[in-house]
C-alpha cells in the first residue's frame, strides 16, 4: 500500500515510550548557594499550597460579588431599558469594582439549544455545523480515496452516505444581551430568569479598596 495514507501512517508511527524512573539530581553547589537554592525551593512549595487556598477564596469572593452585580445590572436594566455594558459597584466603606456584562455566553448542547429555541424563538440560538470525513469509513476506503474520491464506483452506497460526518455546535447568538429588556417583556418572563437562561459572561475588573 503505497499512497498518501500509508506514507502518513508510516511517518506518524512511533514506538511506545518506556516508563523510566525519574533520576534524583542534587546540584553541586557551594554551601551558601545550596542554602539559597533550598530557600527558594521551600518558598516555591509554600507558595504553591497558598495559591490553592487563594484560588478557592478568590472564587468565593467573585461569586458573591457577581451575584450582587447581577442584581444591580437588572435594576439598571429596569430603570433605563437598555444594557449597561459596564458599571462600577461600590461599598459604603469605599471599595469598588467594575462589573462588565459581556456579549459572550457559556457553551450549550443540542438539548439546551432546542429548549431555548422552543421557549424564546430561533433568534436566540446560533447553530454552527462543521462537516468532516467519517474516519472509520475513510480508513476502510483509503486506497480508493487516495486514487479517486469523486464519482468512484468502488465505494459502496452505504459508505458514500456516511463518508462525511456533520458536527453541530450551538451558542447563544451575539447581541442577545442587548435585546434582554425587549425579549423579556415580549416573552413575559422576568429579567432574572432570562439572564439565568442565557448566562452571559460577567467579568470583574480593577477591584479597589481605600
Amino acid at each position: 500500500m503505497s499512497n498518501m495514507f500509508s506514507k502518513a501512517k508510516l511517518k506518524a508511527k512511533t514506538t511506545k515510550p518506556k516508563t523510566v524512573e525519574k533520576q534524583m539530581v542534587t546540584p553541586k553547589l557551594k554551601a551558601e548557594e545550596m542554602a539559597q537554592f533550598h530557600s527558594k525551593l521551600a518558598k516555591l512549595a509554600t507558595l504553591k499550597k497558598e495559591m490553592a487556598t487563594i484560588k478557592s477564596e478568590l472564587a468565593s469572593a467573585e461569586s458573591t460579588i457577581k451575584e450582587v452585580g447581577v442584581d444591580e445590572f437588572i435594576k439598571l436594566l429596569e430603570k433605563t431599558g437598555k444594557r449597561e455594558s459596564s458599571f462600577n459597584l461600590t461599598s459604603d466603606q469605599g471599595g469598588r469594582v467594575m462589573v462588565i456584562v459581556q456579549d459572550s455566553y457559556k457553551k450549550i448542547d443540542a438539548e439546551r439549544a432546542e429548549y431555548l429555541t422552543k421557549t424564546y424563538g430561533e433568534d436566540i440560538v446560533n447553530e454552527n455545523v462543521e462537516y468532516k470525513f467519517n474516519v472509520n469509513v475513510l480508513e476502510r476506503n483509503q486506497d480508493v480515496v487516495a486514487n479517486l474520491i469523486e464519482n468512484c464506483e468502488d465505494i459502496s452506497d452505504d459508505d458514500k452516505n456516511t463518508l462525511i460526518d456533520a458536527v453541530a455546535t450551538y451558542s447563544i447568538k451575539k447581541g442577545t444581551i442587548d435585546q434582554l429588556y425587549k425579549l423579556a417583556n415580549d416573552m413575559d418572563v422576568s429579567y432574572e430568569v432570562l439572564l439565568e437562561e442565557i448566562q452571559p459572561t460577567i467579568q470583574l475588573k480593577n477591584p479597589q479598596i481605600k
